[in-house]
């Protein structure tokens, strides 16, 4: 095959059906009462029992997973092209841009996915998610959790923030069985739980210290409960600074936020910010008085993300600061080589602009 186009991978993965792929790629799908499940793609596993179900990231991409197969039995809609269409992954993204009607030159055909059944948006959260961020938390301050307490320490989290946020250790399937939906614990992790604002467990994400390709972040399947799409956080000694509410991408950041002492929130998922997160963010703002600071990472995503935001928060009368770190650091990544990154940081000297910069 030619080279052909070079399409932007999240384009592809927006207008590709993982379940319609799926069911054109792989042996018969079945249905039970957890939802649909399909035969392993990869031709050495002689999967009987259909093992294979589907799940969406925390940036909003379809993903597969056998989870009778080991952890290379598992992917988005490239890899499942790549395993059963034997291609090299360049070639595979052009076939599925070429299936879902994306052509050179031309616009985008829209985002359509075929409605399925799924957890509802406000499925409770199950005790199993609790129970395994109560197991994690243990592991996390015993010998075994100590790979991970080194990796968190390394990463400016000291033990005061840790036990307030109830961080833990994820040692992995084979040392911590678990209940299948919950995070898969194909290798070590530490795990972070989403807090709501009164501090109670809402969700929990598993960051692989060794991700597999761009598996970093790992989630429960939604049936055991719904992304609240907003991570509260606590700081160590239970005051924050006045007047401000930090908002950051993701759980590390919030807690990179909270460690300097500010109340802060991390919203779950690199697609943009949507209505309710909107929502809840100019309540509290109404409520509590506290001036909105988005601190984006230093990229054009990272960019969209926070005009994106401001631009939802204008809309219900609400102002939002967007602070961006020096070009190519998140704000953990920021705070660990520049301690003093939030000397400035307060509600007389944030840029009268909706975008302004920060660099120390």
């Amino acid at each position: 095959m030619g080279t052909g186009p070079r399409w932007e991978i999240s384009e592809v993965l927006a207008r590709t059906d993982l379940a319609r792929l799926l069911d054109d790629v792989t042996v018969a799908a079945t249905h039970t009462l957890r939802g649909r499940r399909w035969h392993c793609p990869i031709a050495t596993h002689d999967d009987h029992h259909a093992s294979v179900t589907m799940h969406t990231d925390h940036r909003g991409h379809e993903r597969w997973r056998c989870w009778s197969g080991d952890d290379t039995h598992r992917g988005d809609a490239i890899d499942l092209a790549v395993a059963t269409q034997h291609m090299t992954r360049a070639e595979a993204i052009g076939w599925l841009a070429n299936r879902a009607g994306m052509i050179p030159d031309h616009s985008l055909p829209p985002v359509t996915r075929r409605p399925r059944t799924t957890a509802p948006i406000d499925a409770p959260l199950d005790p199993a998610v609790v129970r395994y961020v109560g197991a994690c938390e243990k592991i996390l301050w015993s010998h075994t959790g100590a790979p991970v307490r080194d990796w968190l320490h390394q990463r400016g989290f000291n033990d005061d923030l840790l036990r307030a946020n109830h961080v833990g250790a994820d040692p992995g399937r084979t040392m911590l069985p678990r209940l299948r939906g919950l995070p898969h614990g194909h290798s070590i992790a530490a795990t972070f739980p989403a807090l709501g604002p009164a501090g109670d467990i809402a969700y929990v994400q598993a960051r692989y210290l060794n991700p597999v390709g761009s598996d970093k972040y790992d989630n429960p399947a939604g049936r055991l409960g719904a992304n609240p799409r907003l991570a509260w956080t606590q700081t160590p000694d239970g005051h924050t600074a006045p007047g401000l509410l930090l908002v950051t991408e993701g759980i590390p950041d919030a807690l990179t936020a909270a460690a300097a002492g500010y109340a802060s929130v991390g919203v779950l998922g690199s697609q943009a910010p949507d209505t309710r997160v909107a929502g809840v963010l100019a309540r509290h703002s109404h409520d509590t008085g506290r001036a909105l600071v988005a601190i984006v990472d230093a990229d054009p995503a990272g960019r969209a993300w926070g005009e994106r935001l401001g631009e939802m928060l204008g809309e219900r009368d609400v102002s939002l600061s967007v602070v961006e770190p020096p070009v190519g650091l998140d704000l953990n990544a920021w705070a660990t080589i520049t301690p003093g990154w939030s000397a400035n940081l307060s509600t007389d000297s944030l840029p009268d602009v909706p975008i302004g910069r920060f660099v120390s």
